[in-house]
């Protein structure tokens, strides 16, 4: 059985607008130039679970959706529904444990999120459609899958971009440079334009893309990776799901 979480976020109309609404990057390239540069942004999951919602002093309310009529109340601080909302993926307290939520979709002007089963997909739910093809399940890949814009670079497309080549990541290995279309969102628009998942790191320090200058700082080359190499990345990350 699938549990939703919805977040009200006002009114407004039916919306199937794509989860996370990224940071605008600093530079804007123009068209000639998203062919051949990178216009990055970072996300990650981020964690309000140690959040009191007794010591806020702007609350809210999550619905946790159950089945169709049974709802349970789960207040949390909106500075939590903001950044659930901003992220796609984060860490709340439901009965008093850590728990993962990610963004379903929009109804009504209300936020739909869900319950992430850990077991499939430990650090996130990618999207799992396009217009060419679905998924059963999508998951993110920390500092190997990104969002894009789905018209263009359908989910799997594989991107290489030469300047991350050799980069230390938190897991011990070595970045080869490669990513997978694994997600999509509000505000990510156009060619070139991807927005880099880094899992339970957030955009600080100790993130080596925000040292690189992914969250908005820099511009770097890429190529859309095609036929046998792209296959060979997918298997090595073992899209959709993980190794």
């Amino acid at each position: 059985m699938n549990i939703f979480l919805l977040l009200g976020c006002g009114g407004g109309s039916d919306s199937s607008k794509p989860k996370r609404y990224a940071r605008v990057p600093k530079k804007v390239l123009s068209e000639a130039e998203k062919a051949k540069y990178i216009t990055p942004t970072i996300y990650h999951i981020a964690d309000y679970s140690s959040l009191n919602v007794s010591q806020c002093s702007d609350k809210t309310e999550i619905s946790l959706r159950k089945s169709k009529d049974n709802f349970v109340k789960v207040p949390v601080c909106r500075k939590a529904f903001k950044g659930c909302a901003l992220q796609g993926s984060c860490y709340i307290q439901v009965d008093g444990q850590k728990t993962m939520i990610n963004y379903h979709k929009k109804v009504n002007g209300v936020v739909q999120f869900m319950l992430v089963d850990r077991s499939v997909c430990k650090h996130g739910l990618g999207d799992s459609s396009d217009k060419k093809q679905n998924f059963k399940a999508m998951c993110l890949d920390p500092f190997y899958s990104v969002a894009a814009d789905t018209d263009i670079y359908p989910l799997g497309t594989v991107v290489y971009i030469p300047s991350v080549r050799g980069t230390a990541i938190p897991d011990g290995s070595v970045h080869d440079g490669y990513f997978v279309v694994r997600d999509t969102g509000g505000g990510i628009d156009g060619r070139g334009r991807f927005d880099f998942f880094t899992g339970d790191v957030s955009l600080n320090a100790s993130n080596p893309f925000s040292n690189l200058g992914l969250g908005g700082e820099s511009n770097f080359d890429y190529f859309i990776v095609s036929g046998s190499e792209a296959q060979s990345v997918r298997e090595r990350r073992a899209f959709p799901l993980l190794k």
